[in-house]
């Protein structure tokens, strides 16, 4: 046999070796678990829309899934958020919107909140919050110290000591753990000068390979003071104002849906057309809950496995005002 025929069965050989010793010692799981990563890297999973639902009797929360509603409560924010046993709630609309809440969360059978969370002190964030707290059991009220002189912050306060609610001001990195899901706090500001805007709890949410981000009110200064990971679902920042979502923001989140909580006809004009510009230039899918069904107001109800979301349109208004 040739010096080269022998050098050419060694090097086959040697492969076929390195081959079966790095099955032999990763595994298939090895090989499984990386794919999964590539999956949560690529941040595409099958979303679907589903038919509209007329009547909110038909929202069922008593599954096993991650389920997300984002209300319509006029020109504010409020989203529920309820994985089995455990229940967040991410604001609370204006003062007028407390009561609606309240008789949303019984009818779901909902007694108990375990995170309670006030984004910020503006008081179409926190105003229904002292509502929830006087009528529903909360394990933990998470909110920021700016905006502490407020009238709707002092009086979420003061009940949440009267209630013996654990009150905490989270930084950034703090982590929650939610069933199996974790939620990890991704901004938090609390310098000197800081706006209430600014110093929003902005969350994010990993269940499984799907992944959310509410924003709060968190404007353009808060998206450049950190770097993002892609997203399935994106709360837009201040009801789609032209101080939030911008392009370099955009471009790290990528997400495959934006859903803005907003007011029908507010006296903002809100959405801004330029933020809206710059999302549909993302390439995301937007919802708002101003037109939620072509021109009707409503909420959207999420629903997650994990590896896939579903989003409805439901008939919900808890709009104090309305």
């Amino acid at each position: 046999m040739s010096r080269r025929k022998k050098s050419n069965n060694l090097i086959i050989s040697l492969i076929i070796f390195i081959f079966l010793c790095v099955s032999g010692y990763f595994g298939t799981d090895y090989f499984l678990e990386n794919s999964q990563t590539e999956n949560i890297l690529s941040n595409e999973v099958y979303v679907t829309t589903s038919s509209n639902i007329e009547n909110a009797n038909e929202v069922d929360l008593n599954n096993d899934k991650l389920n997300i509603i984002f209300f319509y409560v006029g020109q504010a924010d409020c989203t529920l958020v309820k994985l089995n046993d455990e229940v967040m709630l991410i604001d609370a609309g204006n003062n007028s919107d407390g009561e609606n809440i309240v008789n949303f969360l019984e009818t779901k059978n909902i007694t108990q909140i375990d995170y309670l969370v006030g984004t910020h002190a503006d008081e179409d964030h926190i105003g229904g919050i002292d509502d929830v707290m006087k009528n529903i059991e909360v394990e933990k009220f998470i909110l920021p110290t700016v905006g502490s002189e407020g009238t709707d912050y002092k009086n979420a306060i003061n009940i949440a000591k009267e209630k013996n609610i654990l009150i905490e001001n989270p930084t950034m990195g703090d982590n929650y753990e939610f069933g199996n899901a974790t939620i990890e706090v991704m901004s938090a500001m609390e310098e000197e000068g800081t706006s209430d805007n600014n110093s929003s709890i902005v969350l994010e949410l990993t269940y499984d390979i799907t992944k959310y981000l509410f924003m709060g009110d968190a404007e353009t200064e808060v998206e450049n003071s950190r770097s993002w990971e892609k997203v399935n679902v994106l709360k837009v920042g201040h009801h789609g104002s032209n101080s939030s979502s911008s392009t370099k923001f955009l471009n790290q989140v990528k997400p495959q849906y934006s859903i803005i909580e907003v007011g029908k006809n507010n006296s903002y004009n809100l959405p801004s057309e330029k933020a809206i510009q710059r999302l549909q230039n993302s390439g995301t899918n937007i919802l708002r809950t101003d037109k939620a069904d072509g021109e009707e107001v409503g909420s959207f109800w999420l629903t997650s496995d994990g590896n896939t979301i579903d989003i409805k349109e439901v008939n919900i208004n808890l709009d104090g005002d309305n």
